[in-house]
């Protein structure tokens, strides 16, 4: 099973939904509001989306469990894109599409394939989080850089999935943003941006996906929903680096 969700296990049989092209799991990552929405008075004006596209509402994986307070954002979409509350991408399946998601990262896995989880988990800060990912089995990370996204100081590195691992694509699990939240590679020769930031106090990884077979048109629009992104209530926190694409 493969999507551009999250994956929870469920007590009950869980059913596969397909939803503009993506399969999603019943109560965790299902579609999400996809009408225009008003920022939040907490928002700077300096940082409100253009009223050139719709601005959409999200939320940030993790963020979300029960008696928490979610962490939210807005982003533009163009035409066609599809909200799916945690993530977003512009309804064509991988490999030819492209998506980016939101989440914490509680823990990565030691071993992808058999999900066993890294003991001990990975530390809290950001450059824990940087060398946790470079050290997945069977990818290949590049070195970490400062950078900006979403008027935040960030650290930036990329993922490549190769072009085949020990499991189906599906099985191999990346990281965990809470029990059972977990995300996973899609597709052969996948290149994961990865931009890792403080927001709240919490840390969060804005992720785009993409792969050699994305068209131009497509990659040109998840860079303009990717700079569009502002969390709500956040203040910035701008670095001296600019934003890596």
């Amino acid at each position: 099973m493969n999507g551009f969700t999250r994956f929870a296990v469920a007590a009950a049989a869980v059913v596969a939904v397909v939803v503009g092209g993506i399969y999603l799991v019943p109560g965790r990552g299902g579609i999400g509001g996809s009408g225009p929405v008003s920022p939040s008075p907490g928002v700077s004006s300096s940082l409100q989306p253009s009223p050139s596209l719709p601005a959409v509402r999200m939320t940030v994986a993790g963020t979300d469990l029960p008696g928490g307070s979610p962490l939210q954002l807005m982003a533009e979409l163009p035409g066609g894109w599809v909200n799916n509350t945690f993530a977003a991408n512009d309804s064509v399946a991988p490999p030819s599409g492209t998506a980016f998601f939101v989440s914490l990262v509680d823990n990565t896995f030691e071993d992808p394939c058999s999900h066993l989880q890294r003991s001990p988990k990975l530390g809290t800060t950001a450059d824990a989080l940087a060398t946790a990912l470079a050290e997945i089995p069977n990818t290949t990370a590049s070195q970490p850089v400062q950078s900006s996204i979403a008027g935040q100081a960030a650290t930036y590195l990329e993922l490549t999935i190769p072009s085949s691992l020990p499991c189906p694509f599906a099985s191999f699990y990346l990281w965990q943003d809470s029990k059972d939240g977990d995300w996973w590679a899609l597709a052969p020769n996948e290149v994961i941006r990865v931009w890792i930031l403080e927001v709240q106090g919490q840390r969060v990884v804005i992720a785009a996906r993409s792969w050699p077979e994305s068209s131009e048109q497509s990659k040109n629009q998840l860079q303009g929903v990717l700079d569009s992104i502002v969390f709500v209530g956040a203040s910035a926190r701008p670095s001296a680096s600019p934003a890596s694409s």
